[in-house]
C-alpha cells in the first residue's frame, strides 16, 4: 500500500503536465476534423481528379520550385484537397488547400506558421523534434504504471474521509478517467512505437513477408502523368475502396492509399502506378500489408474516438463531447494531484 502510494504520488505530479497537454491538444485536433453532414451529390473521384489537376497547375505556376510530396484527399463532404509542398528551404515548406469542386488553390501556409501544424507538433512531439516521441513513449508507460498504483490505492482509501476538497475531487474523478485514459495511453504508445507493435503481433499471429514496392523508372517532365490521372486510375483498379492519400513518386512509381472500411484491420489497400502513364503496376491488398498497417486502421480510430461507419452528426457530436469530458477530467485530475503534492510539501 505504501509503495503504491509513493509510486503514484511521485510519478503523477511529474507526468501531469505532459498528460494534460497531450489530452487537451488531442481533443482540440479532434474538434478540428470535419463533422459528417449529408450532401445531395458528393463529388466523384473523377471530379476530384480534375480539381486536383487544376489546382496543381495553379500551384506550379505560383511556386515554381516546389514539389508535392503528399496529397490528402477530402474525408468530409465540404473538406478541401490538401497538398504538402516541399520547398528548397525547409522553413518555407507547407500545406496548400485546393477546392475539391472548383479546383481553385489557396495560399501556401508554411509549417512553421500554420497553427494546426504547430498544434499537431505539440501533440505528437511536444515541440522536441525527434526526441519528442521517445519522451511520450516513456510517459505513457510510466503513466500506465501510475494508473495501476493509483487504482490500488483508491480501492483501499475510497471509504476513508478526504482531508481536503482537492483530495475528494481527485478521488471522484480518478475511477471515471482511468478507462479512457488507459485506452488513450495504450493506443498512443502503439501508434508511436510501430516497430514494437509489429514485433509483438508477428510473434502472436505471424507477420508474413512484406511485399516490396515495384521498381520503376523516373519519368521526364514531359512524360509524367498528372496526380489526378493517377487518382482516377487507382480508383478504377479498386472501385470498392475510397482513396485517402497520394504519395509522391519514388523511382518513377506513385502510390495511392485507399480505405475500404473503418475499424477493420483489413481496411487499407495500396495501388502502385507508373509515373509516366498512370498504369497500374501492383495492387497491394490489406492482407499483404504489414501487421502495423493493418491494425493501424483499428488502433487509430480508438485513439481518436472515431465511431465505426458513418453514424451521423449527432453521434459524432456525442462522441466528441465524451472525449472532451475525458480530456478535461484528466486535466482536472492532474491539477488536483499536483495541488495536493505541493500542499504537502509546503506543510513540511
Amino acid at each position: 500500500m505504501k509503495f503504491s502510494y509513493q509510486w503514484h504520488r511521485y510519478l503523477g505530479w511529474v507526468l501531469a503536465p505532459l498528460l494534460s497537454v497531450s489530452a487537451l491538444t488531442g481533443v482540440t485536433l479532434l474538434w478540428l476534423q470535419p463533422l459528417p453532414s449529408p450532401q445531395a451529390s458528393p463529388p466523384t473521384v473523377q471530379e476530384w481528379g480534375k480539381a486536383l489537376d487544376r489546382g496543381m497547375v495553379e500551384l506550379a505556376s505560383r511556386y515554381q520550385t516546389a514539389k508535392a510530396d503528399l496529397v490528402d484527399l477530402p474525408r468530409g463532404p465540404d473538406a478541401p484537397i490538401r497538398v504538402h509542398l516541399r520547398m528548397a528551404q525547409p522553413s518555407e515548406s507547407g500545406w496548400a488547400e485546393i477546392d475539391a469542386t472548383r479546383g481553385t488553390a489557396g495560399e501556401l501556409q508554411p509549417d512553421n506558421r500554420d497553427w494546426k501544424t504547430q498544434l499537431f507538433e505539440l501533440h505528437e512531439h511536444l515541440m522536441l523534434g525527434e526526441v519528442g516521441p521517445w519522451v511520450l513513449r516513456a510517459s505513457a508507460l510510466l503513466a500506465l504504471i501510475s494508473i495501476t498504483m493509483g487504482l490500488r490505492v483508491w480501492l483501499r482509501v475510497r471509504r476513508l474521509p478526504a482531508r481536503s476538497s482537492w483530495q475528494q475531487w481527485h478521488r471522484w474523478i480518478g475511477p471515471f478517467a482511468i478507462l479512457p485514459l488507459a485506452m488513450m495511453l495504450t493506443t498512443g504508445f502503439v501508434l508511436r512505437s510501430p516497430e514494437l507493435a509489429n514485433s509483438a503481433l508477428s510473434a502472436i499471429a505471424g507477420g508474413g513477408s512484406v511485399v516490396p514496392p515495384p521498381a520503376g523508372q523516373a519519368a521526364s517532365a514531359g512524360q509524367r502523368s498528372t496526380l489526378g490521372q493517377a487518382l482516377v486510375a487507382a480508383s478504377v483498379a479498386l472501385p470498392q475502396a475510397r482513396p485517402i492519400r497520394i504519395y509522391a513518386a519514388r523511382g518513377g512509381v506513385l502510390r495511392v492509399r485507399l480505405r475500404v472500411d473503418e475499424w477493420n484491420p483489413f481496411g487499407f489497400h495500396s495501388v502502385y502506378l507508373r509515373e509516366a502513364d498512370a498504369s497500374v503496376l501492383r495492387i497491394v491488398r490489406a492482407t499483404e500489408q504489414p501487421l502495423t498497417v493493418r491494425y493501424l486502421n483499428v488502433v487509430y480510430p480508438l485513439h481518436t474516438g472515431w465511431l465505426p461507419g458513418n453514424q451521423g452528426i449527432v453521434a459524432a457530436l456525442v462522441a466528441r463531447g465524451l472525449w472532451t469530458l475525458f480530456a478535461l477530467s484528466l486535466a482536472a485530475l492532474s491539477l488536483s494531484g499536483v495541488v495536493q503534492r505541493f500542499r504537502k510539501k509546503s506543510k513540511r
